[in-house]
């Protein structure tokens, strides 16, 4: 009983407050440090995730030559148009380049495409798909090389950038 009064006595008279004080203090910086533990979970759990995609692959394919895919084949056959506006200089238009390309089945002509690039290349998030085959589809990526200022490109040293999923 002796206790008890004691222990009344002294939370009327704030003995006790710094000990309350240290609790707020204590559950405050538990919350801090639970609400950071969990964000940086879930910045861990969303990377891995994006790990898990499937590779992009890049395969270049030269201005004359046959990519083939299964039965399936892409072959570049030239550069119509390379409007994109050169390194170091200024222009009003970024311009475009336009390729020709021809699908092949089982080595015959099916399609015949001009296939459009711009300054940028292609939209990575949503590229242009050229072909599909049973197990990878086949889309435009880029055309190098990139023009540059007072350098003429040969025709036959262009290639066209291909992404492989």
């Amino acid at each position: 009983m002796k206790i008890y009064k004691l222990f009344i006595n002294s939370v009327i008279n704030n003995k006790f407050s710094h000990t309350f004080n240290l609790k707020a203090f204590m559950m405050k910086y538990l919350l801090i440090f639970l609400f950071l533990f969990f964000s940086f979970s879930k910045i861990d759990a969303q990377s891995s995730q994006e790990k898990k995609e499937s590779p992009q692959i890049i395969t270049k394919l030269k201005a004359g030559k046959k990519a083939l895919f299964g039965n399936k084949s892409i072959h570049f056959i030239n550069v119509v148009e390379d409007s994109r506006c050169p390194t170091g200089v200024s222009c009003v238009w970024a311009g475009q380049a336009k390729v020709i390309i021809g699908i092949y089945e089982n080595d015959i002509l099916v399609e015949e495409k001009e296939y459009i690039i711009s300054a940028s290349g292609i939209n990575p998030i949503k590229p242009q798909e050229l072909l599909q085959s049973d197990k990878k589809t086949i889309f435009g990526y880029n055309l190098s090389p990139y023009p540059a200022n007072g350098q003429k490109i040969d025709p036959s040293s262009y290639y066209l950038e291909l992404l492989v999923k």
